[in-house]
């Protein structure tokens, strides 16, 4: 395939779909692995890379699966072997279903290694780490090992299973990073919250002594568990246990990873489309950056990464003149293609203002129609669509962060295509997708004047 950069959200050019996404930080370059899921949940995955975590060169292809694999391959993660120093290998793990002698299928996790992140070989199949019945449920889920340094040496790892008798995830450790052994489920306390239907781990981050397990429930949020172990038992966070969202009818956003970089503990997710294949598979981006971490309190946080400014590449116009329509356009059209940073001040409104006139966004999608940001009391946050004539709205997502915002914050929006994410005070508040892609034309919610120092950039 043809080596092309782009940056803000990643969509690979080389394949028509694909979902979830995992990554690597390795002597100054980000590597980027993406699930292509053209025509099932899983039939491979791509890379790209980054030197900057912000521009990206797509590979494409990195592993694709065995004629063995009946239903699909499924995700993983990269680590480096506990030998790298002597040996210098990366290892990763991946998933796939296959009809085992009984005649059903079952889900077995595989391995595969590299010398340069870049071109994968795949263990044989006598590495397969297969369901521990003794734990787990032989035809449930087994996918998807994310690695945790144990102190001894070796890893701890955490992964998507279906424990016997009760809803949760995998856990296990690993000498060599290669050949596991399962351990009984984590104990998941659920006081505060309903317990899903189903759970798929995500990660696993200490921070302060205490261990942050990201978790995905029915493939439409993200939340947060804490424990004192890394064995767990595992509690429902008190604050911002939802940390990636989809409130309305849409699905915007899912799954989220950590990632360990020198500096950092970083995030990484995918943005969720409206479009879908007519195989039926969503259309993904990959979304940018975000940076982890717990307040004094102990509650986990995605916040805006300070990488990112990197795409404040070309300033654009910030003229909105004064209408006496709701929305007021900006003169110049932006470049959405590439990606658009639009920031600015908004002074939160007080609690007796109506919704109508709260302070916000209008982005256009078709001719004198957009999707709007409005920001509210205390930093509540809407997302919906409206007119540009401001006759109709029609509010389809709400986003409340439990955030001691002051009464003017700083918003950041990143835009592109048809997908955004909105922040405030470099909180992330919401992943958003667009019926259609964005035009270009841009305006202000502004009537009661809360809007300031908005300032636009074109990120090529």
């Amino acid at each position: 395939m043809k080596h092309a950069t782009q940056s803000m959200f990643f969509k690979s050019n080389g394949v028509d779909a694909h979902w979830d996404t995992w990554m690597f930080f390795h002597e100054g370059t980000y590597y980027l692995f993406y699930l292509i899921t053209e025509y099932s949940p899983g039939e491979g995955f791509g890379l790209a890379t980054s030197p900057d975590g912000v521009t990206w060169t797509d590979h494409g292809w990195a592993i694709k699966a065995s004629d063995k694999m009946v239903t699909y391959l499924g995700t993983g993660a990269v680590w480096k072997s506990p030998d790298f120093d002597s040996g210098g290998l990366f290892i990763c793990n991946y998933s796939e279903w296959r009809v085992e002698d009984d005649g059903r299928q079952t889900q077995n996790i595989l391995f595969a290694w590299s010398e340069d992140l870049m071109t994968w070989n795949k263990f044989g199949d006598d590495h397969i780490f297969k369901v521990d019945t003794r734990y787990y449920e032989q035809h449930g889920r087994w996918d998807c090992i994310f690695p945790f340094p144990r102190p001894e040496g070796g890893y701890y790892g955490y992964w998507t299973a279906t424990p016997k008798d009760a809803v949760g995830f995998g856990f296990g450790q690993s000498d060599d990073g290669v050949h596991w052994e399962a351990l009984p489920s984590p104990e998941l306390i659920w006081e505060g919250a309903d317990p899903p239907h189903s759970m798929e781990a995500g990660a696993v981050a200490e921070f302060n002594g205490k261990y942050y397990a990201i978790v995905g429930q029915g493939s439409r949020t993200m939340k947060t568990m804490i424990a004192d172990n890394p064995a767990g038992p595992f509690s429902v966070a008190p604050v911002n246990y939802a940390l990636l969202e989809n409130s309305g009818e849409h699905k915007h956003t899912y799954f989220a990873r950590f990632l360990r970089t020198h500096d950092d503990i970083l995030v990484n997710h995918h943005a969720v489309t409206r479009f879908q294949l007519d195989t039926g598979r969503d259309i993904c981006y990959w979304a940018p950056l975000k940076r982890a971490f717990v307040d004094d309190a102990g509650a986990l946080w995605f916040g805006y990464w300070q990488g990112n400014e990197a795409l404040k590449k070309n300033p654009v116009s910030t003229q909105f003149p004064a209408s006496n329509r709701r929305v007021q356009i900006a003169e110049e059209s932006v470049d959405t293609a590439g990606g658009v940073v639009i920031e600015g001040s908004v002074t939160l409104p007080e609690s007796n203002l109506p919704e109508s006139d709260w302070p916000g966004l209008y982005i256009e999608y078709e001719a004198g129609k957009g999707s709007y940001i409005q920001v509210g009391p205390a930093g509540v946050t809407h997302f919906g669509l409206i007119s540009e004539s401001a006759d109709s709205s029609h509010r389809e997502d709400v986003m409340a962060r439990s955030w001691p915002f002051a009464s003017t914050a700083r918003f950041r929006t990143l835009l592109k295509e048809s997908v955004l994410e909105f922040y405030l005070d470099d909180l992330l508040i919401q992943s958003y997708s667009l019926p259609a892609e964005a035009t270009g034309r841009i305006g202000l919610l502004d009537r009661t004047g809360l809007m300031q120092q908005v300032q636009i950039w074109n990120a090529v």
